[in-house]
Protein backbone atom coordinates (compact mmCIF):
# COMPACT_ATOMS: atom_id res chain seq x y z
CA UNK A 1 0.00 0.00 0.00
CA UNK A 2 2.91 2.58 0.51
CA UNK A 3 4.21 1.76 -3.17
CA UNK A 4 0.79 2.81 -4.31
CA UNK A 5 0.58 6.13 -2.61
CA UNK A 6 4.23 6.69 -3.45
CA UNK A 7 3.45 6.09 -7.25
CA UNK A 8 -0.30 7.95 -7.06
CA UNK A 9 1.85 11.07 -5.39
CA UNK A 10 4.78 10.93 -8.25
CA UNK A 11 2.02 11.23 -10.88
CA UNK A 12 0.02 13.81 -9.33
CA UNK A 13 3.64 15.53 -9.30
CA UNK A 14 4.08 14.92 -12.53
CA UNK A 15 0.35 15.98 -13.64
CA UNK A 16 0.46 19.44 -11.63
CA UNK A 17 4.52 20.22 -13.16
CA UNK A 18 2.56 19.75 -17.04
CA UNK A 19 0.02 21.42 -16.10
CA UNK A 20 2.16 24.77 -14.86
CA UNK A 21 4.13 24.24 -18.04
CA UNK A 22 0.98 24.80 -20.00
CA UNK A 23 -0.68 27.48 -17.83
CA UNK A 24 2.74 29.12 -18.39
CA UNK A 25 3.19 28.44 -22.32
CA UNK A 26 -0.61 29.96 -22.35
CA UNK A 27 0.30 32.99 -20.41
CA UNK A 28 3.35 33.68 -22.46
CA UNK A 29 1.28 33.41 -25.84
CA UNK A 30 -0.86 35.61 -23.99
CA UNK A 31 1.60 38.19 -23.39
CA UNK A 32 3.09 38.22 -26.95
CA UNK A 33 -0.24 38.23 -28.56
CA UNK A 34 -0.84 42.06 -26.08
CA UNK A 35 2.20 43.33 -27.38
CA UNK A 36 2.05 42.56 -30.75
CA UNK A 37 -1.61 44.22 -30.41
CA UNK A 38 -0.41 47.39 -28.33
CA UNK A 39 2.37 47.74 -31.22
CA UNK A 40 -0.54 48.59 -33.46
CA UNK A 41 -2.75 50.68 -31.00
CA UNK A 42 0.64 52.69 -29.98
CA UNK A 43 0.76 53.34 -33.70
CA UNK A 44 4.45 52.07 -33.61
CA UNK A 45 4.54 49.63 -36.70
CA UNK A 46 4.34 52.85 -39.38
CA UNK A 47 1.23 52.30 -41.22
CA UNK A 48 -0.37 55.01 -39.79
CA UNK A 49 -3.05 57.15 -41.44
CA UNK A 50 -5.78 60.21 -40.61
CA UNK A 51 -9.12 58.86 -41.37
CA UNK A 52 -12.57 60.31 -42.03
CA UNK A 53 -15.33 58.55 -40.41
CA UNK A 54 -18.38 58.70 -42.24
CA UNK A 55 -20.43 55.74 -40.63
CA UNK A 56 -19.95 53.33 -36.81
CA UNK A 57 -21.83 50.28 -35.96
CA UNK A 58 -21.60 48.16 -32.84
CA UNK A 59 -20.19 44.87 -33.29
CA UNK A 60 -20.78 44.04 -30.02
CA UNK A 61 -24.01 43.94 -27.44
CA UNK A 62 -23.85 47.54 -25.99
CA UNK A 63 -25.03 46.18 -22.73
CA UNK A 64 -23.21 44.01 -20.04
CA UNK A 65 -24.74 41.27 -17.93
CA UNK A 66 -24.08 44.40 -14.64
CA UNK A 67 -26.11 46.84 -16.91
CA UNK A 68 -22.87 49.10 -17.74
CA UNK A 69 -22.49 50.27 -21.67
CA UNK A 70 -19.88 49.62 -23.40
CA UNK A 71 -20.36 48.72 -27.46
CA UNK A 72 -17.39 47.71 -29.45
CA UNK A 73 -18.10 49.83 -32.57
CA UNK A 74 -16.49 49.03 -36.42
CA UNK A 75 -16.27 52.44 -38.19
CA UNK A 76 -16.05 53.01 -41.58
CA UNK A 77 -14.11 56.09 -43.59
CA UNK A 78 -12.37 57.30 -46.06
CA UNK A 79 -8.68 58.05 -46.07
CA UNK A 80 -7.35 60.99 -47.83
CA UNK A 81 -5.91 60.53 -51.67
CA UNK A 82 -3.17 62.75 -50.76
CA UNK A 83 -1.88 60.73 -47.33
CA UNK A 84 -2.87 57.05 -49.56
CA UNK A 85 -0.06 56.27 -51.85
CA UNK A 86 -2.71 54.73 -54.13
CA UNK A 87 -4.10 57.95 -55.25
CA UNK A 88 -7.56 57.33 -55.15
CA UNK A 89 -9.82 57.64 -52.40
CA UNK A 90 -10.02 54.53 -50.31
CA UNK A 91 -12.45 53.26 -47.97
CA UNK A 92 -11.37 51.28 -44.81
CA UNK A 93 -12.91 50.08 -41.70
CA UNK A 94 -11.36 49.94 -38.37
CA UNK A 95 -12.12 48.21 -35.86
CA UNK A 96 -12.40 48.51 -31.73
CA UNK A 97 -13.75 52.29 -31.00
CA UNK A 98 -14.61 52.26 -27.80
CA UNK A 99 -16.85 55.34 -27.94
CA UNK A 100 -18.28 56.92 -31.06
CA UNK A 101 -16.12 59.44 -32.95
CA UNK A 102 -16.88 62.90 -34.37
CA UNK A 103 -18.31 62.15 -37.73
CA UNK A 104 -15.72 64.01 -40.48
CA UNK A 105 -13.15 64.43 -37.60
CA UNK A 106 -10.27 63.12 -38.35
CA UNK A 107 -9.17 59.78 -36.64
CA UNK A 108 -5.69 58.56 -36.36
CA UNK A 109 -5.66 54.74 -37.13
CA UNK A 110 -3.09 51.75 -37.50
CA UNK A 111 -2.65 48.78 -38.96
CA UNK A 112 -2.29 46.25 -36.92
CA UNK A 113 0.66 43.11 -38.01
CA UNK A 114 -2.29 40.99 -38.98
CA UNK A 115 -4.11 43.20 -41.14
CA UNK A 116 -6.97 44.92 -39.15
CA UNK A 117 -7.01 48.71 -38.79
CA UNK A 118 -7.39 49.74 -35.35
CA UNK A 119 -7.63 53.86 -33.62
CA UNK A 120 -4.43 54.78 -32.24
CA UNK A 121 -4.40 55.26 -28.41
CA UNK A 122 -4.62 59.16 -27.92
CA UNK A 123 -3.94 59.71 -24.29
CA UNK A 124 -0.92 59.39 -22.14
CA UNK A 125 -2.93 57.11 -19.21
CA UNK A 126 -4.17 55.15 -22.49
CA UNK A 127 -0.56 54.88 -24.13
CA UNK A 128 0.94 53.76 -20.72
CA UNK A 129 -1.70 51.44 -20.20
CA UNK A 130 -1.43 49.72 -23.45
CA UNK A 131 2.03 49.12 -23.22
CA UNK A 132 2.56 47.89 -19.54
CA UNK A 133 -0.52 45.68 -20.28
CA UNK A 134 1.73 42.12 -21.49
CA UNK A 135 3.86 42.58 -18.28
CA UNK A 136 0.88 41.19 -16.20
CA UNK A 137 0.39 37.70 -17.59
CA UNK A 138 3.51 38.01 -18.64
CA UNK A 139 4.55 37.69 -14.24
CA UNK A 140 2.01 35.70 -13.92
CA UNK A 141 3.35 33.23 -16.73
CA UNK A 142 6.86 33.60 -14.47
CA UNK A 143 5.38 32.39 -11.62
CA UNK A 144 3.92 29.06 -13.27
CA UNK A 145 7.18 28.35 -14.94
CA UNK A 146 9.17 28.48 -12.20
CA UNK A 147 7.64 24.87 -11.03
CA UNK A 148 8.47 22.88 -14.10
CA UNK A 149 12.13 24.35 -14.28
CA UNK A 150 12.53 23.42 -11.23
CA UNK A 151 11.44 19.88 -11.47
CA UNK A 152 13.92 19.89 -14.37
CA UNK A 153 16.88 21.23 -12.57
CA UNK A 154 16.27 18.99 -9.71
CA UNK A 155 16.18 15.91 -12.65
CA UNK A 156 18.90 16.77 -13.96
CA UNK A 157 21.04 17.43 -10.73
CA UNK A 158 19.93 14.16 -9.59
CA UNK A 159 21.28 12.21 -12.75
CA UNK A 160 24.40 14.10 -12.25
CA UNK A 161 24.85 12.80 -8.99
CA UNK A 162 23.91 9.26 -9.57
CA UNK A 163 26.60 9.21 -13.13
CA UNK A 164 29.27 10.50 -10.53
CA UNK A 165 28.60 8.28 -7.92
CA UNK A 166 28.64 5.66 -10.15
CA UNK A 167 31.94 6.11 -11.53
Amino acid sequence: MIKQTTVRTGRKQVFGTVLCGVIALSLFGVAVYMAVSAVGRLGLVGNELTMRVTDCEASAPATTSRGGSHPDLDCKGFVDPAQDSGGGTRWITATGFSSEPVFGAPVKVAKEPWGSWVPVDQGDWNRLGRALSPLIPLAVAGLFAKVPVAVYRGRRKSRQLAAGASA
